[in-house]
């Protein structure tokens, strides 16, 4: 799917993920020893860029509690929201700061009966409108990390058996996708900010995550990975196995640079980050993100032919 150049930057993210993940384990391990065992089953599921195992070395934290469907708030609220503040705290102080929507397992919003997951997932589905949409694109890359994985299987059978046959989800994450401001202007220029920089995830890496994953749904299946979502896609309904091979390797080439500008911030004493001044960069490597940003466009515009525009306002 990309070339083996371009594999460096996609191993790094699954080895943050792996070092996220085990001290997450641990942080609930020690939670337990600390206040005592679990009144009920649990699962802790992390999603977003931690679930596709994509975490950078500036990444916040996104998880969930999956809890039985015996879970009773007026009985074992209190343990539960000990936890999360626990772990979610923990993992802060290890580096993966506190999400800025505070969409983490210590917000009560976010520690939800194994029933009432499955049914605001079908709800996000079938009854979708923008702010759904943009719940489930972040939520819908959930993984198991640890405790009862018997309770993660009807969420991700839910996505599974759902998402192809109901259109409007993946109408609403195409419509998302297309109103975003272009990064690429006329004569090819880079749409930066004020400081004459281009945000490498808003502009790229955000875009590509979101195609793998539309495509991905669409055909009836799903994975947690980016990588993996184009190579299960490929061929299949929407997607061709060339235009999965061009945007696989473009995700590869637009990590490897994120992760090279973050090494340098940090090298540097600054805090690593997605931001990129295209100056700084060859011409050749200029062309190749202009025909990355020129890629991405074309995908999106190509779905709004398969799928019908709705507004996101």
């Amino acid at each position: 799917m990309a070339a083996a150049h371009d594999q460096e930057p996609t191993a790094l993210g699954v080895m943050v993920s792996d070092v996220a993940d085990a001290i997450t384990r641990r942080l609930l391990i020690m939670t337990e020893e600390c206040i005592g065992p679990p009144p009920v089953s649990y699962a802790w599921i992390a999603y977003g860029s931690q679930g596709r195992r994509e975490l950078t070395l500036n990444s916040d934290q996104d998880n969930a509690l999956v809890l039985d469907d015996r879970y009773e708030p007026s009985l074992h609220g209190d343990y539960f929201a000990a936890m999360g503040e626990a772990v979610c705290d923990g993992l802060a102080a290890c580096g993966f700061i506190h999400c800025p929507g505070d969409m983490m397992a210590s917000n009560p919003r976010w520690r939800m009966r194994q029933a009432d997951w499955c049914s605001t997932f079908a709800d996000w589905i079938t009854a979708c409108d923008p702010q759904k949409a943009r719940l489930a694109g972040n939520f819908f890359d959930l993984r198991h990390i640890h405790g009862d994985h018997g309770l993660v299987a009807p969420l991700e059978k839910t996505i599974r058996a759902l998402c192809p046959k109901h259109d409007s989800l993946l109408a609403h994450w195409v419509a998302n996708a297309n109103s975003a401001p272009p990064a690429l202007g006329i004569f090819r220029r880079f749409i930066t900010d004020h400081n004459g920089l281009l945000d490498l995830k808003r502009a790229a890496i955000i875009p590509l995550v979101e195609l793998a994953r539309i495509h991905c749904l669409a055909a009836g299946t799903d994975t947690c990975g980016t990588m993996q979502r184009l190579v299960l896609a490929s061929g299949r309904r929407w997607l061709s196995s060339a235009g999965a091979k061009e945007l696989g390797e473009a995700f590869g080439v637009t990590l490897g640079l994120r992760v090279r500008q973050q090494r340098l911030a940090l090298m540097q004493g600054k805090p690593a980050g997605n931001l990129v001044d295209p100056a700084t960069l060859t011409a050749g490597e200029q062309e190749r993100l202009r025909g990355i940003l020129g890629l991405i466009a074309l995908h999106q515009r190509a779905l709004l032919q398969a799928y019908p525009y709705m507004t996101t306002r």
